[in-house]
């Protein structure tokens, strides 16, 4: 019973975590980012080469880590299980996880390398610059997502510990 229920809890977390809750930009610094695209679109429209500066799919990065984690978590609670059936249940969950993270998210390797990307950007070259004012809006909006989020779990953290 309790695997049933921590496995609904990384099912009800994962969808939490993945829905996509609308967040909006404030409508004067939308304005402004417009502005700028106008300005610098003007100056030179070869600057966006439709590859975005940062992975679109660095939650899916962090996914992967996470998928790795419970993995261990899982594996750890088997070498401890007595009961062989509570072993084999172990076993379904993480061959389950292991698959989704095989099909669906990226190698860890992955990570190092974007970590890698991302600390050499030349903050000063154009095409950098371009690609930063096109991409800033959904980087704004997915920001806020995660604020959100955040913010609503503290509640609900904060309003279960009232009722104890």
């Amino acid at each position: 019973m309790k695997m049933r229920i921590l496995f609904l809890g990384i099912c009800f977390l994962t969808f939490e975590w993945m829905a996509n809750s609308e967040a909006f930009l404030p409508e004067n610094t939308k304005k402004c980012i417009d502005k700028l695209n106008d300005h610098y679109t003007k100056e030179d429209d070869s600057l966006y080469d439709g590859h975005p500066i940062f992975l679109k799919n660095e939650q899916k990065l962090l996914m992967r880590i996470i998928l790795d984690a419970y993995n261990r978590i899982f594996t750890q609670m088997k070498n401890e299980a007595q009961d062989v059936s509570v072993q084999n249940q172990l076993n379904n969950v993480k061959d389950n996880l292991n698959k989704m993270k095989e099909h669906y998210f990226p190698d860890k390797n992955d990570l190092n390398k974007y970590a890698i990307e991302v600390l050499a950007l030349k903050e000063s070259d154009p095409l950098v610059q371009r690609k930063a004012l096109f991409e800033v809006e959904r980087v704004y909006n997915e920001a806020a997502n995660l604020a959100q989020n955040h913010r609503r779990r503290r509640q609900t953290t904060k309003s279960k510990s009232n009722f104890n």
